[in-house]
């Protein structure tokens, strides 16, 4: 996004401020296609909650990956290009690591609230010229491999495509952890240079998962999503405007652990109708796979802003969060 200037980027962010609410018009960013289901369930849902809570006050206009890549996203909205972000905090680890200690809760909206733990993620993105606007908890994330277990029933002697967050799961189960893009992650399934990939339950057959993987087993990560403001734009909106963004916040936030449930059943009923194998993981296994999404998650977490990410740590777990 060089090309852009940032007088330019600045006056685009200032446009809405000076707008009446009655004209607000909001640039939204999302970071997948309506091959992802998040795309429609969390971003395309606050969209429509806005609109339909502002009498039609408030028109959110939608870009996805086609206009920007997923992991180059966050620059645009800081600058101003686009005012709203709604993305998964693991496409940008290169600016902020801190909501990826979230992979480790429990997916419940109310009680994150209360805990507080959404001010200490704010201060976050406030030094990044961003407002948090929500944090909705999906949940559902599987391991999809072209082949079974290892004779250990780990992930031994094989290569998983995963994000960096998600690198200390892998090991811990025995696997060496690729970083793959994703326009390379199916082509790479296919033929045979990595044997898996760690990706989200909901939209696996959409993506393509039952075409180039034969087993799959779940694993109680939470996907912590998160939808961010423009600084400049969020200042600048009246605060009857904010009023509207956080009352719908908290319902997309209070849906989103339902809605994933309903589509992760979904999605395991597609995978069966094609074939695939569910795999249950030993015990054992499965206990190490748990304590490292745990300690794993918190020390990425840690590794751009250690203090912030202990008391975030401090928040969820007083919450219960942790349990």
């Amino acid at each position: 996004m060089k090309h852009l200037t940032r007088a330019m980027a600045c006056a685009l962010a200032l446009m809405p401020a000076t707008t009446a609410f009655a004209e607000t018009t909001v640039r939204m960013l999302k970071t997948w296609d309506s091959r992802y289901p998040g795309s429609i369930v969390i971003c395309h849902r606050f969209a429509e909650l806005l609109t339909e809570a502002s009498g039609g006050e408030i028109k959110v206009q939608t870009s996805g990956p086609e206009t920007i890549p997923p992991l180059q996203q966050l620059e645009p909205t800081q600058n101003g290009l686009f005012q709203v972000l709604c993305t998964y905090p693991g496409f940008h680890t290169g600016s902020a690591t801190i909501l990826t200690g979230l992979e480790s809760i429990r997916p419940d909206a109310q009680a994150f609230r209360d805990s507080g733990a959404i001010e200490v993620v704010r201060e976050t993105y406030d030094a990044l010229g961003l407002h948090t606007v929500s944090v909705p908890l999906a949940h559902g994330y599987a391991i999809y491999l072209n082949r079974d277990l290892s004779d250990a029933g780990d992930l031994s002697g094989m290569q998983i495509r995963a994000l960096p967050p998600q690198h200390p799961y892998i090991t811990a189960i025995g696997g060496t952890p690729v970083v793959l893009p994703p326009p390379e992650m199916f082509s790479a399934l296919e033929r045979g240079v990595v044997d898996g990939a760690a990706f989200p339950l909901a939209g696996a057959t959409g993506y393509g998962f039952t075409e180039v993987t034969s087993h799959y087993f779940g694993t109680n990560i939470t996907s912590p999503h998160v939808i961010l403001a423009n600084k400049a734009f969020w200042d600048g909106l009246p605060q009857e405007v904010r009023d509207v963004f956080e009352t719908q916040a908290s319902i997309l936030e209070d849906e989103t652990p339902d809605t994933y449930r309903t589509l992760n059943d979904q999605e395991h009923a597609r995978m069966a109708e094609a074939g695939m194998t569910r795999l249950t993981l030993s015990d054992s296994v499965a206990a190490k796979l748990d304590d490292a999404v745990v300690e794993g998650a918190w020390a990425f977490a840690e590794t751009r802003d250690g203090e912030t990410a202990v008391r975030l740590r401090a928040a969820v777990e007083a919450a219960g969060l942790l349990e």
